[in-house]
């Protein structure tokens, strides 16, 4: 098949796959599984909240071959097999795994990057293993046997071959669960050919749309296109780089983790009116605090938002001029900005978000000063030493007063795209 570009002709790139993505299989239910022996082989649903109308965060595989997924109600689940063993989600157990998972890669490559959880990518280009003479296959597999070894025997994971992160990702994928597979430019027509649009990472409902209406109706058809064609369906250089990415080309080479926005949300079980919320935001600006905290940042923008049962979702975002730093500075921006904009006697709040964004480095900060002009702590300095007590003794060991009584409210969580 031949490939038209553009201006700057590429083509296909022919260089041997060195960058590899690895991801554990239905990763929540797994380690839930491994951790109770008895449940190996059995339907697992992970949920948040375990009363019949929660909802299914992760399912087993085995779960997922009667059609339980993400999204399905645990009534719904127990009425598909009655004998699901549904479990709470277990942060710390999760976080556990995620390290375990991290010491078998790095004794590979110091080139690991987590873009997840349960998700990382490796470039191996200078590997002491490939250097020795071995494969990218033959490192898979090894990896795989260790990851047997050193997370445990009832988790497995995908593993995927590529020239670029794309398609290391796209061919992780590929033969779930447990696979491994590569792609490069001596298989990507073959590849492709057997894909739909929305099979490629990336790709969605909307975007699917898009380039059927640009007359690109397969994967092959999207390879195909000139880069000026694509540019002309994304909208500018969005396009171009789908242009490269599927080439094989790099260009998503970058931290997955320093993206400009931190936010945490909470759906309540019991629905609370407006001026209760004060707990749950309080929860939510710690989590948001500790995450900025490890990453030596402080944030300039916060965004806050409210889903009424019988009123229209709000929103709303401030840039500010000074910087969120702790709990308190976070806490504080999101209560002023409902306070002031969010609709009042709207009725009661059933979910609750808040995200802190535009991000700058933390570095060392001249001594505040309070009303009275006398000096307090350097901000950054108490926000380290909470995480840091936090990440010894677990999630909420030290809070403020303020918080006192709220164990049940808005407890520990983890998100697939999230590792704190």
């Amino acid at each position: 098949m031949k490939h038209t570009t553009g201006k700057m002709d590429l083509g296909i790139n022919q260089i041997e796959p060195k960058i590899m993505h690895i991801d554990l299989n239905s990763c929540f239910a797994t380690i839930e599984q491994q951790a109770k022996r008895h449940w190996r082989g059995k339907p697992v649903g992970v949920v948040a909240y375990d009363s019949p109308g929660g909802i299914i965060l992760a399912a087993s595989y085995e779960a997922k071959r009667l059609g339980i997924k993400l999204g399905t109600r645990v009534w719904e689940a127990q009425k598909i097999s009655p004998g699901i063993h549904i479990c709470r989600v277990d942060p710390p157990k999760y976080r556990e795994a995620h390290r375990l998972f991290r010491e078998v890669l790095e004794n590979y490559t110091s080139d690991v990057k987590a873009r997840s959880i349960d998700e990382f990518v490796l470039d191996l280009s200078d590997s002491r293993a490939i250097k020795d003479g071995k494969t990218m296959q033959q490192i898979g597999h090894e990896i795989k046997q260790e990851v047997y070894r050193h997370v445990g025997e009832a988790v497995s994971c995908n593993v995927g071959i590529g020239p670029n992160r794309f398609l290391a990702k796209l061919a992780s994928g590929l033969n779930k669960p447990n696979g491994l597979d590569a792609i490069d430019s001596n298989n990507m027509d073959e590849i492709y050919g057997g894909l739909e649009l929305q099979d490629l990472p990336g790709i969605n409902r909307r975007y699917d749309m898009r380039l059927r209406l640009g007359g690109i109706n397969s994967v092959s058809d999207f390879l195909a296109a000139d880069a000026q064609t694509l540019r002309g369906i994304f909208g500018g250089i969005v396009g171009y780089y789908w242009w490269l990415r599927l080439r094989g080309w790099e260009i998503d080479d970058r931290d997955w983790k320093s993206g400009q926005q931190i936010g945490h949300q909470y759906a309540m079980r019991e629905k609370l009116p407006y001026d209760q919320l004060d707990p749950i935001i309080f929860k939510l600006a710690q989590k948001i605090a500790r995450r900025l905290s490890n990453k030596d940042q402080k944030a300039t923008g916060i965004r806050v938002g409210l889903r009424y049962v019988r009123s229209p979702y709000w929103h709303k975002s401030k840039r500010l001029t000074h910087h969120l730093i702790t709990t308190q500075d976070i806490f504080r921006a999101a209560r002023e900005l409902i306070d002031i904009d969010a609709p009042k006697g709207a009725g009661l709040v059933s979910l609750l978000s808040v995200t802190a964004f535009d991000f700058e480095p933390l570095d060392p900060e001249q001594l505040a000063f309070n009303m009275t002009g006398r000096p307090i702590a350097n901000r950054g300095a108490i926000a380290k030493a909470m995480s840091s007590v936090n990440d010894r003794y677990g999630d909420f060991a030290l809070i403020p007063a303020t918080m006192i009584g709220t164990d049940e409210i808005a407890g520990d969580s983890i998100a697939f795209g999230n590792l704190t």
